[in-house]
């Protein structure tokens, strides 16, 4: 059976550009397109994927949360209706289509620095996105992106300014800019976020691209060898770099306990 779903697997890159560091690193990391409608039909064709449950690989909706109540959880199809909620309170049109980008509970584990449920309107072109951001210190927001937050750009690109607190490293009134080039199951998929400050200058940039692989237990098993637990290895990237911006004396804060953005 042919699934919407797929794995990109590809590049992430990070880039700070900020008077107080300047570096980049990149690795190769997968990440999924999940189509939620597909869910159930995915638990009973594979074997090394399930829907709430446990396997080499998993979706679990409560790993997805609404920002005003933290600790609520989702169930099987509760998702679907929370993102429908969340749609009207914000007048967005009822989708054709979505596909949420994120990273897979691989061995049991997950972390998601940023989910995407990227909305399709009926030829296909990215109409609002729904940027579901976590930090390492336990706190969650989501940014709702609709068309008042459009932007010029080459690929459409939608502006919010930061609210949740991310990174201890990055001070100040700070906006995102999020671009998508992603077709609806096209075969490439390139996502940007831009990070600039109160002048508009970049002070940080990360972008991942990749390639589509049609979701089979094989391209699963093939991703479990190629890319070992890798969402523990990406908060383990996240901590090696910190250490990394604290040696090099880089201002530190932490978060309150409400989790907004610090100025």
């Amino acid at each position: 059976m042919a699934f919407h779903s797929a794995l990109y697997r590809g590049r992430l890159v990070h880039a700070r550009t900020d008077a107080h560091a300047r570096r980049a690193f990149h690795y190769a990391v997968y990440m999924a397109a999940i189509d939620l409608d597909e869910l159930p039909a995915l638990d009973r064709a594979l074997r090394l994927f399930s829907h709430d449950g446990a396997n080499l690989f998993a979706f679990r909706e409560r790993d997805y949360a609404t920002p005003l109540s933290p600790s609520t959880v989702a169930t099987a199809g509760e998702l679907r209706a929370e993102l429908a909620a969340l749609r009207a309170a914000n007048g967005l049109a009822i989708p054709h289509a979505t596909r949420v980008v994120t990273n897979l509970r691989a061995f049991g584990y997950l972390f998601n620095p940023v989910s995407f449920f990227i909305d399709y309107d009926d030829a296909g072109a990215v109409a609002a996105v729904i940027a579901e951001v976590n930090n390492t210190y336990g706190g969650r927001l989501r940014y709702v992106l609709g068309p008042a937050d459009r932007v010029p750009g080459r690929h459409p690109t939608f502006r919010h300014a930061r609210e949740l607190f991310v990174s201890p490293f990055l001070h100040g009134a700070l906006s995102y800019d999020f671009s998508f080039d992603a077709p609806l199951d096209g075969e490439r998929v390139a996502i940007a976020m831009h990070v600039r400050d109160a002048t508009g200058a970049q002070v940080f940039a990360a972008r991942f691209a990749g390639t589509r692989a049609a979701l089979s237990d094989r391209v699963l098993a093939g991703a479990a060898l190629r890319y070992p637990l890798m969402t523990a290895r990406v908060i383990g990237l996240i901590h090696w770099q910190a250490l990394k911006l604290r040696i090099a004396g880089v201002p530190y804060r932490r978060p309150g306990a409400d989790h907004r953005a610090r100025g």
